[in-house]
């Protein structure tokens, strides 16, 4: 997904990228349903939709050390004016323009007019992270973009020993303390860096070392254990009303196994001819199916009242995936034509 870089042809990376947009689709068509047609759902429907949902987060974190993988790697070189002037940017323009545009659509969405006085509140929507919600993902590659330098130091030259320290500490502060939220304990502790994002790209930095190339079996039972625990957590959960919502998320310790086990067998899959080809078309215009997807989930809820529970939950989600996909891969194949918007996405 991430097109801030110069990206490095590796077939594996471009199959993930392929794997990991149509995992982010997915959750958010499954979650835009039930957000906009749930109370109407049944709840074996809802729990179906919130296992597929649940079962998908390892997308960003594969998107994040890929990222990792690219722009840590020890033979790159990122000086600061190429950083500000081409990666970060390029974000920035990204939320000018996508973000501007999602943002107004929400204001036709609610008030079925299109003002331009509503610019200054568009932009405003912009500064303050107000714009559709898959966005948050741009202002998260800002925030790792603008400390960069910090984590080069880090990828270039720590030892082994040292990296693994610091991916523990992090780990630990930002995904094994969270599950003391399942007891209501909230800890005085704490670590300087607050979210679990820096982990993820460092983890890119430690696959390129070899850090965590386990045995392709080792792999298989760490995604097969902790899917199933996600499975199993999720039906207590939204069937059952147990609070385990901390178990979901980028921070989850299950997401943290599942994620480095995926990326595993991932990169160790040796996909040849046509699927070869099909997937890396779409991993290479995943950046801009991320930023699109969210036009068609939206216009189908919200304009023209899709709701996928009405029509059989099972295939009216799996249709508007699939279909959501093709029109956005044939949307972004348009806007790569197009001077100016073809250079961010």
């Amino acid at each position: 997904m991430q097109k801030g870089m110069e990206i490095k042809k590796n077939k594996h990376f471009e199959h993930i990228r392929a794997f990991s947009v149509l995992a982010v689709i997915t959750i958010h068509t499954m979650y835009s349903a039930l957000l906009q047609f749930g109370e109407g759902a049944l709840v074996a429907e809802k729990i179906l939709y919130r296992c597929v949902m649940n079962m998908m987060w390892w997308a960003v974190p594969c998107f994040l050390m890929m990222t990792g993988s690219l722009l840590l790697d020890s033979n790159r070189k990122v000086p600061l004016k190429k950083l500000y002037r081409k990666y970060i940017l390029r974000m920035l323009l990204v939320l000018l323009i996508f973000g501007g545009a999602f943002s107004w659509m929400e204001l036709f969405f609610d008030s079925r007019t299109l003002e331009l006085r509503q610019i200054l509140q568009v932009a405003y929507n912009v500064l303050t992270g107000n714009t559709w919600a898959h966005m948050w993902y741009i202002y998260c590659l800002l925030g790792l973009y603008v400390l960069l330098p910090m984590y080069k130091i880090f990828a270039d030259y720590a030892s082994d020993e040292q990296l693994k320290y610091i991916l523990a500490i992090l780990f630990l502060f930002e995904s094994i303390f969270r599950l003391l939220k399942l007891l209501e304990i909230n800890l005085g502790f704490y670590c300087h860096i607050n979210t679990i994002y820096p982990f993820w790209l460092l983890m890119g930095a430690a696959w390129n070392r070899g850090m965590f190339k386990y045995d392709k079996k080792i792999n298989i039972a760490l995604v097969m254990v902790s899917s199933g625990i996600l499975i199993f957590t999720t039906v207590l959960w939204e069937g059952f009303g147990v609070p385990l919502s901390s178990l979901f998320g980028y921070d989850s310790v299950l997401v943290v196994i599942q994620s480095i086990g995926l990326f595993a067998l991932f990169n160790s899959m040796n996909i040849e001819n046509k699927l070869d080809q099909v997937l890396s078309e779409i991993g290479e215009k995943s950046f801009g199916i991320y930023l699109i997807h969210m036009v068609i989930i939206n216009l189908a809820y919200k304009l023209f009242k899709f709701n996928p529970f009405a029509v059989g939950f099972v295939m009216g989600g799996i249709i508007l995936v699939i279909v959501n996909l093709a029109l956005s891969y044939i949307m972004v194949t348009i806007m790569k034509h197009l001077p100016g918007i073809k250079k961010i996405i």
